[in-house]
C-alpha cells in the first residue's frame, strides 16, 4: 500500500534527510570535511564506482599541473579534492537513477498530492545514499603558504626602502588571505558539434588563488616565487602604486624634473649672454671683461650636470635609488656651481643685475634639489644653526657638500664600475676646484653664502 506524501519529486521527502536545491536532490547526512577519515563501506563503494566511471584522479591531476603543491598537501586535503572529482561523474548518474525510481514509485496523484509505493521510495533512498553532496567550500583548499614560498620570493631586488616595506606587507597579505588550491571542470569542444563547448567531468582545471575567491596566482608548478606573486593582479598593482609610484621614487622623479628645468634655464641665460657678447660692437665685450676682471665661462659647464641628471632618471626607473640619488645630488651641486660661475661673471661685468638675480635663483633651486635628494632616503646631518634641517628649511652649502660627498663616495666604493664617472667630478669650478673625495667636509663651495641668502 502506498504512502500519501505532498510535494514535488524531491522536496516532499518528509521524514527523510534530503533537501532540494531547485535542481537536484541531495543528502544532508554526509558533512563536508570528512575526507581523510577511514572510508566507510558506502564511501568505498562510491570510490570504486567513480573509478569505474573514469573519474579524474586527484594525484594525477596535481602531478600534471601543480606537482610542487602536491608535495606539500596532506592526505586529508587530497581526499577532499578526490571527493569532488568523484562527485562530478557520480552525482548526475545517481540522481538520474533515483529520480527514475521516484517517478516509478507514483501510484496515483491529485494535484500536488502523490500516492507512492513505499518499497520503491526506500529503494530510491538507498540509491541516493551514494550521492556525494558538494559545496563551494569543498572546491577550494587552503595551503601552507610558507611551504610554497621560495626563499628569496619576498627579498627586495632594489635598494628602494619602499620596496622592502611593500614586500613585508605582501607577506602579511599572504598570511591573512591565504593561498588556496582551486579546481573545477573545464569547458571542452563538443565532439558532436565543434561549434559549441560542453563541460567535461573528467577534464579538471586547477589553479592557486590569493584568498578563497581572489586573483589567480600564475605559477607553473605551484612554487611561489617573486614573479608569480607580483604577476598576481592585486599584488602587482600594489607594487606599482607603492613602489614605482611610492614616496622615494616619486620624490626622485620630481627632483629630476626640477633640476632639468633649472639646467635648461641656466643654459638659456648663458646663451642670451653669449648673444649679447656676439652682438656687441667690436672689442666692447673684451674690454668690459678685461676691466671687470671677468672670464666668460664656456656653455659646456651645463653638459655634465645634464648628463648626470639623465643618468639619475634612468637609474630611478629601474629602482636603483642609491645610484639615482648619487647622480642627482652630484648633478645638483654641479648645476649650482655652474650658476654661481655664470653669476660671478655677470657681477664682474655690466650685463645687468636682474640677469644675475635670475641665475642665482637657479643656484638656489639646484641647492634645494640636492637637499631633497639627500633626504629622500633618510640621509641625516643637514644642519643650519646647529639644528637638523626639516620642513623645507635651507641648509648651508657646506653641509650639503659634505653630506653629498659622503653619500657619493659610499656609492662609488660599493659600485666601482661607475667610479670613473662620479669619482672624477670637479665640484668647485675654476682654480679653486677640487676633485670629489678631496674636498674637506663642511667647507663651502667657495662662495661662502648659503642658498637661503640668495634672492
Amino acid at each position: 500500500m502506498g504512502t500519501q506524501i505532498p510535494g514535488p519529486i524531491c522536496g516532499e521527502r518528509l521524514g527523510q534527510d534530503w533537501i532540494d536545491d531547485g535542481t537536484r536532490c541531495r543528502s544532508r547526512t554526509t558533512a563536508p570535511g570528512t575526507a581523510g577519515r577511514h572510508l566507510s563501506p558506502v564511501d568505498r563503494k562510491r570510490r570504486r564506482r567513480a573509478t569505474a566511471m573514469k573519474a579524474a584522479d586527484a594525484h594525477a591531476v596535481l602531478r600534471a599541473s601543480l606537482p610542487f603543491v602536491l608535495e606539500h598537501m596532506t592526505d586529508t586535503q587530497v581526499q577532499q579534492m578526490q571527493k569532488v572529482l568523484d562527485a562530478v561523474v557520480l552525482d548526475p548518474q545517481i540522481q538520474k537513477e533515483a529520480e527514475e525510481i521516484y517517478r516509478r514509485s507514483i501510484l496515483a496523484s491529485s494535484g500536488s498530492v502523490f500516492i507512492r509505493d513505499e518499497a520503491m521510495v526506500r529503494r530510491g533512498d538507498r540509491v541516493m545514499q551514494s550521492y556525494i553532496p558538494i559545496t563551494k567550500a569543498d572546491q577550494r583548499i587552503r595551503l601552507d603558504v610558507e611551504a610554497l614560498l621560495e626563499p628569496d620570493a619576498l627579498k627586495p631586488v632594489t635598494d628602494n626602502p619602499d620596496e622592502a616595506a611593500y614586500l613585508q606587507s605582501v607577506r602579511q597579505t599572504l598570511a591573512t588571505k591565504g593561498v588556496w588550491l582551486r579546481f573545477a571542470t573545464k569547458l571542452v569542444r563538443d565532439p558532436e558539434d565543434p561549434s559549441r563547448h560542453i563541460v567535461d567531468p573528467r577534464a579538471i582545471e586547477v589553479w592557486l588563488s590569493l584568498g578563497p575567491d581572489g586573483d589567480t596566482i600564475p605559477t607553473k608548478s605551484g612554487r611561489l616565487n617573486r614573479d608569480a606573486l607580483l604577476e598576481t593582479t592585486h599584488l602587482g598593482a600594489g607594487y606599482y602604486e607603492r613602489v614605482f609610484l611610492g614616496p622615494v621614487q616619486a620624490a626622485l622623479k620630481r627632483e629630476v624634473g626640477h633640476l632639468l628645468d633649472e639646467i635648461g634655464s641656466g643654459l638659456e641665460q648663458h646663451q642670451e649672454l653669449a648673444k649679447i657678447r656676439r652682438d656687441a660692437p667690436p672689442f666692447v665685450a673684451g674690454v668690459s671683461d678685461l676691466l671687470g676682471g671677468a672670464d666668460f665661462p664656456s656653455q659646456s659647464i651645463w653638459e655634465q650636470p645634464r648628463k648626470f641628471v639623465l643618468q639619475a632618471m634612468n637609474l630611478n626607473i629601474n629602482g636603483n635609488v642609491k645610484g639615482s640619488q648619487a647622480f642627482l645630488v652630484t648633478a645638483a651641486v654641479l648645476t649650482r656651481n655652474a650658476a654661481h660661475l655664470l653669476a660671478a661673471y655677470i657681477e664682474d661685468t655690466s650685463s645687468g643685475a636682474a640677469r644675475a638675480v635670475k641665475v642665482l635663483k637657479i643656484a638656489r633651486a639646484a641647492g634645494h634639489v640636492a637637499e631633497v635628494g639627500l633626504a629622500v632616503t633618510g640621509v641625516v646631518g643637514l644642519v643650519r644653526g646647529g639644528a637638523a634641517v626639516a620642513g623645507g628649511t635651507a641648509a648651508t652649502e657646506g653641509s650639503v657638500d659634505a653630506l653629498a660627498e659622503r653619500v657619493v663616495k659610499k656609492y662609488v666604493a660599493e659600485n666601482p664600475e661607475i667610479a670613473s664617472e662620479l669619482g672624477s667630478v670637479r665640484w668647485v669650478p675654476g682654480p679653486k676646484g677640487t676633485v670629489l673625495g678631496n674636498m674637506k667636509g663642511g667647507h663651502s663651495a667657495g662662495y661662502g653664502t648659503g642658498f637661503n641668502k640668495w634672492p
